[in-house]
């Protein structure tokens, strides 16, 4: 499989430095990652797209939403909570891990926001873009470095590949095998930003109130209101009861 055309490499640090460099500054916390540094830049709304979840049964492969999975154990889903919280009743411990008391199988894909979801989301954002964009993948995705000399840079604690291309390139990182979203991926103008942390269960997009509105009405989505100052991912999540 090979990379799309379109899809350029960033070899030149100045031009990252100069351009995007106040972009990837260190907004953590030592609370974790608050949806601002997720999808920084100050927006004026913010959405958190719930990736589905697997469900086995034998042979067959399903997908649940979050709020029917909330539904059958009576947790509260908000725009913030852990998918592991929603798996056990309110007041129930919790298992260790990201995936609760759900079986290591049967969860939603982390750190890329599955394709289905992607697609609906570029077609939500094509009206809102009229430059280039930028792409930000964590180098630990094996296979996905095209050039040697390819810029590499330092954001929320991880090394992460830069690319540029057109909005539709989001749709092409996955020569390597694997579907893949970036990490971080933004238009020039900043007219909108979307996030996903490499280990979480949810995609953050941040932009005009218009567009979150969009995200939040689409029946192909599900998507919760959230805030910039609200915690996208808490420190210590994984080990707490």
């Amino acid at each position: 499989m090979s990379p799309p055309e379109d899809v350029e490499p960033v070899t030149d640090l100045r031009t990252v430095s100069t351009s995007i460099g106040h972009v990837l500054l260190d907004q953590t916390t030592p609370e974790g990652i608050p949806v601002n540094a997720l999808v920084p830049g100050g927006f004026e709304s913010h959405a958190r797209i719930l990736h589905p979840a697997r469900r086995i049964v034998g042979h067959d492969v399903s997908w649940q939403r979050w709020a029917e999975i909330a539904a059958a154990s009576g947790a509260v889903l908000s725009g913030e909570v852990p998918f592991r919280r929603i798996t056990v009743p309110p007041g129930a411990e919790v298992p260790l891990g990201p995936q609760g008391a759900r079986r290591q199988d049967d969860v939603p894909l982390d750190g890329s926001l599955p394709e289905e979801e992607t697609r609906v989301l570029v077609e939500l954002l094509r009206p809102l873009t009229n430059t280039p964009c930028w792409f930000l993948l964590w180098e630990g995705w094996e296979g996905l470095r095209l050039h040697p000399q390819q810029v590499s840079v330092l954001w929320l604690g991880n090394s992460h590949l830069v690319f540029r291309g057109p909005l539709d390139a989001v749709l092409g990182f996955d020569w390597s095998g694997r579907w893949q979203t970036p990490q971080l991926w933004f238009a020039d103008d900043r007219a909108w930003c979307v996030g996903t942390e490499i280990d979480d269960y949810a995609t953050h997009v941040a932009g005009p109130a218009e567009l979150v509105r969009r995200i939040l009405r689409s029946d192909q989505l599900e998507a919760l209101p959230t805030r910039g100052d609200a915690l996208a991912v808490r420190t210590g999540e994984w080990g707490m009861a």
